[in-house]
């Protein structure tokens, strides 16, 4: 019985001590490294507004660049600072590829696309003028525009290309300007035409109704130190040659992008005061002359551009900062069906 209960308090002694060991305890030693608790699972992302998809990103962030859609295709050609390089998105498999480059690089450019081909005018080019058909195959030049069309706003209206205000391109004497040029693509041919009330660049534009909305912008000067937002809307009838004042946006912006789609004006994003970058998406119904706040964008971005594919509006890039924020321009692509909004 004596050599069975040294046994046991043998066993109990070194039991003990392997406690103390594992828990610290005796000798001084270090406390048991303790094992930190699961990190709470990843938040997802808010869900986007009704009516938003997102799809494929830019295969790199891009800003004060044009886009037109084409034959299934949207172009998105240029963009800050003086990019060659043109993206072409297909619709059909949400997937981006590089296209044919510009003949010149530029960014303010208006972009346009119609009767099966896409022109780029202007912008850091100056007054060219580069065309390019539905094969995506080469850019040519066409007719340079009468003056340097940098920052103006531009739209499609009765199968001519309106571009309408701008900035005068001159950094001793920064100024908008309020000339209106047409171009003809059936002669080839540049007309003037009536010049706006108000001198502003980096407008936004769009059709409805036969009639031409050129909608904010910035005035005098183009950069933060010079210019200030414009909430101001011009409407511009053909018929009669003439422009009459439209209703304000709710708020001033610049380099916003504006589409027409079911009868009603779209106006995206932009820049409220030097620094402040939207979200907005302002609508606009010309039967009332009356705008409608909408949900926001997923994104806020100034400098991007929008286009209306398949009863939808695509958009995309921007700066995400303020003017000309290096570094900061969006990839981000998405679909806005406002039907489903």
């Amino acid at each position: 019985m004596t050599t069975r209960r040294q046994s046991l308090l043998t066993l109990s002694s070194a039991l003990s001590s392997a406690l103390l060991v594992a828990c610290g305890g005796g000798g001084g030693g270090a406390l048991a490294e303790t094992v930190p608790p699961a990190p709470p699972p990843p938040v997802p992302p808010p869900a986007p507004p009704a009516g938003w998809t997102r799809l494929a990103d830019l295969p790199a962030g891009r800003a004060k660049f044009g886009a037109g859609a084409i034959a299934g295709k949207v172009v998105a050609a240029g963009g800050y600072d003086t990019l060659r390089s043109v993206l072409v998105y297909d619709v059909a498999s949400n997937a981006w590829s590089n296209g044919p480059s510009l003949i010149s690089g530029t960014d303010n450019v208006a972009v346009l696309a119609v009767g099966g081909r896409v022109h780029a005018i202007g912008g850091e080019a100056r007054t060219a003028h580069q065309v390019l058909d539905a094969a995506l195959g080469a850019w040519a030049s066409a007719p340079a525009s009468p003056a340097i069309r940098f920052a103006s706003a531009a739209a499609v209206l009765n199968g001519r290309l309106h571009l309408v205000g701008g900035w005068n391109y001159s950094n001793t004497a920064s100024n908008s300007v309020d000339t209106h040029d047409v171009y003809d693509p059936a002669t080839s041919t540049w007309s003037a035409a009536a010049p706006l009330a108000t001198r502003r660049n980096a407008a936004a534009a769009a059709v409805v109704d036969g009639k031409l909305y050129v909608i904010g912008g910035r005035a005098p000067g183009i950069r933060a130190s010079d210019q200030t937002s414009l909430a101001s809307v011009e409407v511009y009838d053909p018929a009669t040659n003439t422009w009459r004042a439209g209703p304000d946006l709710p708020q001033a912006r610049s380099g916003a992008a504006a589409v027409a789609l079911g009868g009603k004006v779209y106006v995206l994003g932009g820049e409220s005061t030097p620094g402040g970058v939207r979200n907005a998406v302002s609508r606009l119904d010309p039967a009332t002359d009356s705008w409608t706040e909408l949900a926001g964008m997923p994104f806020s971005a100034h400098g991007l551009a929008a286009v209306v594919v398949d009863e939808a509006i695509v958009v995309m890039g921007g700066f995400t900062s303020a003017s000309d924020a290096v570094g900061t321009e969006s990839a981000q692509c998405w679909r806005f069906a406002p039907g489903a909004a």
